[in-house]
């Protein structure tokens, strides 16, 4: 009240002292005005014109400036300034990411550090890759995002540079970087915001949460309307597990495959498969070659090219038992869209799908 009490005078003195030195056409248009803004005041302001208008036709009144403004004109500035609205501060942002942790903004997030391949191109997507101030070294999608300065990756971080950079928040892909780099992230005090996905029908709801980080929700609508239409068009994953049993081997030491948390396993169920590993919730777990053998797949989709595929099937030549081995089908497959889990991975499940309709059943 104190606060507004001091504006009603400060614009009272200051419209006196405008009032005393402006002319009758001034003082005319600006009761004009108010008569349009406050019609309650209608009667005595009509009355207010009719004086000024009568001293329109005097010279002599028309060049008088000294005269005291009226109590009625300072009445009405002191309705209009208790009744205008008080500049206030922006409610802060309230975001809902991706694990349903809540974080809180006071101001719009204008520089964001994305540490995922997946999570800058989900960015971009979202109409925000212009708010990506430094990424990971394999974030190569988009086209635009290999113009983002780098600051390491998801196991290993350049702190200084990324301090130095000041981001309103840190974009992270859950449970697919390294636990001592997130403890890093959480002793500097840098909000963190989590990316994880586990199924296809997740990329059009992240991507329209990350627009609301980013304040670019408006713009990426259409954007969120065109990964959902995708998406519907891709195969049904089947409500009953496929018979076919599949192992994703992404690396021979430690032996990396994927678990339920990962797209690939979403990609192999709706391409006919049922990927072994899927009772592991987590994005890639290591395993090990005495439980793969016990777990029996069908076929072995090598992520690697053909010098390292051959060294990596002469190395499961040995286990015979396993009916991949046994059958030859020991498959190399590779696609970056599918193991960086951004948007573009809807676009891999084509060639997965071919690769698997191709296997005996």
């Amino acid at each position: 009240m104190q606060n507004v009490l001091v504006t009603v005078c400060v614009v009272v003195a200051a419209v006196y002292a405008v009032w005393s030195l402006a002319g009758a056409g001034t003082r005319l248009r600006f009761v004009e005005f108010a008569l349009r803004r406050l019609p309650l005041l209608h009667r005595p302001l009509h009355a207010l014109r009719a004086r000024l208008l009568a001293a329109s036709g005097c010279k002599a009144c028309s060049s008088h400036k000294s005269s005291v403004p009226p109590v009625l004109l300072l009445g009405v500035l002191g309705f209009v300034a208790l009744s205008a609205p008080t500049p206030s501060h922006a409610a802060p942002l309230r975001v809902t990411d991706d694990t349903g942790a809540v974080l809180t903004f006071q101001r719009p997030v204008t520089r964001i550090v994305s540490l995922a391949p997946g999570a800058t191109e989900m960015l971009f997507t979202a109409g925000a890759g212009q708010k990506i101030v430094a990424t990971v070294t394999r974030a190569d999608a988009p086209e635009a995002a290999k113009r983002i300065e780098r600051i390491g990756d998801a196991n290993a971080l350049v702190y200084p540079r990324l301090q130095a950079l000041k981001p309103d928040v840190i974009v992270v892909w859950k449970d697919m970087t390294n636990e001592l780099v997130i403890e890093s992230l959480q002793k500097i005090k840098i909000p963190i915001y989590y990316v994880s996905l586990r199924t296809f029908a997740d990329i059009p709801r992240s991507v329209e949460r990350l627009a609301v980080l980013a304040g670019t929700a408006a713009s990426a609508a259409a954007a969120v309307r065109e990964l959902d239409a995708r998406v519907a068009k891709l195969p049904k994953a089947p409500s009953k597990p496929a018979p076919l049993g599949v192992f994703y081997m992404m690396l021979d030491s430690p032996l990396y495959t994927v678990g339920s948390r990962h797209l690939m396993t979403d990609a192999i169920a709706r391409c006919g498969g049922r990927n072994i590993y899927a009772d592991i919730d987590f994005p890639a777990p290591i395993v090990e070659f005495k439980d793969i053998k016990k777990r029996n797949p069908d076929v072995i989709l090598m992520e690697a090219q053909p010098i390292t595929a051959r060294d990596w099937r002469e190395r499961w030549s040995q286990f015979s038992g396993v009916k991949a081995v046994a059958n030859r089908q020991l498959l190399p497959f590779v696609e970056p869209r599918l193991n960086r889990m951004g948007p573009s991975a809807i676009d891999g499940v084509e060639g997965l799908c071919k690769l698997l309709r191709n296997v005996p059943r």
